[in-house]
């Protein structure tokens, strides 16, 4: 009796676990029929019209238009240096002056020199005129050989003349040229010779930088060649001036380099701007090609690369769509123009993408502001 019972609570207790293991099973899967889709939070920013540009960026130096290593052209000891580094100069200012005295001297000597041809030559060809005069009034009382004699000797004292004539030219250069003088004007570079030294003709003496024009040297590909042309307005900054200075284009090589297929480019910088850079400076130049209006431009961060090409998600109704995008300019601020896609006014994903297919259910988390991007 007592085991029947027992055997009868056990049979109850299985038969109740069961009922209850299927109503668990039962319930799981109504659950899962009426469980809710995955909602993907994202952050989302308004698209944005405004003016893009079109630019081109390089990187190039300043360089002065000339430099002119100044030289000796006579020898001799320097008696006195009249410049220094920095200084500007104009044409014709006196920088050394080599033995002046000497020089004076020398000119004085070729000078007497000549002088003294003169002076033989005019006695010469006045002893030639008596013999000549007398012979026509009596013939034959000067010999032909002694008519001969003299004219020989006035053609000796026009060679004595020339000779005496070349020698004062000489000396009188070498006068000019013991005051080394500035070619051009511009700014000393720098400085080679001190008081007293003795140098010889070809001597560095300074280095003289023309910095009228100041120029802007540097190269862009052969496709953005074809978009520049002389006249055209470029900006470049450089490391020790705040705001961007301007320039503008006066040549575009003719062709691109064998080696590097870069094409050359010089710009003259604006005679505002010559005295806040110098010479050897390292420049970011840009130079504006075109430009266009009311063109939505999106962080560079927000556009996925697919098989099908660049996409973006923009949320419309609580979900994502995806929208295939045309690009255009990537512009310095890490955005990008989209020519076909979007649209101003749209309210773009640039957080929380990575997941995202289109048609799936989004909610907005606080909208990124456009300085956030």
């Amino acid at each position: 009796m007592c085991r029947s019972g027992t055997a009868m609570r056990l049979t109850a207790l299985t038969l109740l676990a069961l009922l209850l293991t299927a109503c668990g099973a039962g319930g799981g899967q109504d659950a899962q029929k009426g469980g809710r889709k995955p909602v993907f939070p994202v952050q989302v920013l308004e698209v944005q019209g405004g003016t893009v540009e079109y630019a081109i960026s390089s990187t190039g130096s300043v360089e002065a238009f000339e430099q002119v290593l100044v030289t000796a052209r006579v020898r001799g000891v320097i008696e006195k240096v009249n410049f220094r580094e920095g200084q500007e100069v104009n044409p014709g200012d006196i920088l050394v002056e080599i033995e002046p005295q000497r020089y004076r001297n020398e000119l004085e000597a070729a000078q007497a020199r000549l002088d003294k041809a003169d002076a033989s030559l005019k006695d010469a060809q006045a002893g030639l005129k008596r013999r000549e005069d007398a012979n026509r009034q009596t013939p034959g009382i000067f010999s032909p050989d002694e008519v001969e004699s003299w004219r020989n000797r006035v053609n000796s004292a026009k060679a004595d003349v020339s000779q005496a004539t070349a020698d004062v030219k000489i000396a009188q250069l070498n006068l000019r040229d013991a005051f080394a003088t500035a070619p051009m004007a511009g700014i000393i570079q720098s400085r080679s010779v001190q008081s007293g030294a003795y140098v010889q003709p070809g001597a560095l003496i300074a280095t003289l930088l023309r910095r009228d024009p100041l120029l802007l040297r540097f190269t862009v590909d052969e496709d953005e060649a074809r978009s520049l042309k002389q006249g055209q307005q470029a900006t470049f900054t450089v490391t020790d001036v705040d705001q961007p200075l301007k320039a503008v284009l006066t040549h575009i090589a003719a062709s691109a380099s064998s080696r590097s297929r870069m094409v050359e480019v010089i710009a003259e910088v604006a005679p505002e701007d010559r005295e806040r850079v110098r010479p050897g400076t390292f420049a970011r130049i840009r130079i504006v090609t075109g430009s266009r209006d009311n063109a939505p431009a999106i962080p560079q961060t927000a556009v996925r690369p697919t098989e099908r090409g660049f996409v973006a998600f923009v949320v419309e109704n609580g979900q994502a769509r995806m929208r295939l995008l045309t690009l255009g300019l990537r512009t310095e601020d890490g955005r990008v123009e989209v020519r076909e896609g979007v649209k101003p006014g749209e309210k773009l994903v640039v957080r929380g993408a990575e997941a995202l297919k289109d048609g799936v259910a989004v909610k907005i988390d606080e909208p990124v502001q456009p300085q956030d991007k």
